[in-house]
């Protein structure tokens, strides 16, 4: 599973490449405390019989609060924006169908518990198309790589376990917009893009949108804000799990974060 810590070393990775031929850009980090809640389903195939459980229904019922840090690079009108965010959900619940993967079969309506984490890791690029000091508008790709670990354990048998992890990396389309009027701004950036490779397939939609007011400019050379924001990502990933079958993830996690931002 992807941390916090192993995320940012991915994305930084990623970043001393990318400048290594360019001079120092502005830059901007943003460490924040997301907050995310889920609601979809998880399906699993083995061989003809697929079946489906609600998340809801199988204990992810609590919101997950976790450190969510970004860092955005700016070389006039081309930016850059790195980003790792993860989610942790767990609970007790029942299975709304009977499961059967991986030669390990819950019945409908037995008692389980379940964990699950998704880690997102991402890095987009966009050029600007509006030569405007107030509203932005860009363009751009990127690529986001999804970390997925899940586990589906009976409580009346414990020996019974569904396990699945898979790392999923998909290119992005990516779309950025702003408005900045004085010591308050406004900034959206979404991404996504639906792919077909080697019969694994992944459709993907990330939205993040931050207000930031202006607390603190040293002369243009260090600015502080703080900044609200709202995250929203939905996933329908399926991917074979060599011999255990198949796996369908179509979820969605939204919430709200707060941080800081600084601007040197």
């Amino acid at each position: 599973m992807l941390t916090a810590r192993t995320g940012l070393a991915l994305v930084a990775s990623l970043l001393f490449g990318a400048l290594g031929s360019c001079g120092m850009p502005s830059a901007s980090f943003n460490p924040r405390a997301l907050n995310m809640d889920v609601s979809g389903d998880i399906l699993v195939t083995q061989g003809f019989a697929t079946s489906s459980s609600d998340v809801e229904r199988l204990g992810m019922t609590d919101d997950s609060a976790s450190f969510a840090p970004r860092a955005d690079f700016e070389w006039g009108g081309f930016q850059m924006t790195a980003a790792h965010s993860s989610t942790e959900h767990s609970g007790d619940g029942v299975a709304d169908s009977a499961l059967e993967f991986g030669g390990v079969v819950i019945s409908d309506t037995e008692p389980v518990h379940t964990d699950f984490e998704l880690g997102m890791t991402s890095l987009l690029m966009t050029w600007d198309l509006l030569p405007s000091e107030t509203l932005e508008l860009g363009l751009g790709f990127g690529a986001t790589l999804l970390d997925l670990d899940a586990t589906i354990t009976s409580k009346t048998t414990p020996a019974n376990k569904i396990d699945t992890d898979e790392q999923v990396p998909i290119p992005m389309l990516a779309g950025r917009v702003g408005v900045d009027l004085g010591r308050l701004d406004f900034g959206g950036l979404i991404s996504g893009l639906s792919v077909d490779v080697d019969g694994n397939q992944a459709t993907v939609i990330d939205f993040d949108l931050a207000i930031n007011y202006e607390l603190l400019d040293m002369g243009g050379e260090l600015m502080g804000a703080i900044t609200l924001g709202y995250k929203s990502f939905s996933m329908d990933v399926l991917y074979d799990d060599g011999s255990s079958g198949s796996v369908d993830l179509d979820m969605e996690f939204s919430g709200p974060y707060f941080g800081v931002t600084i601007t040197i």
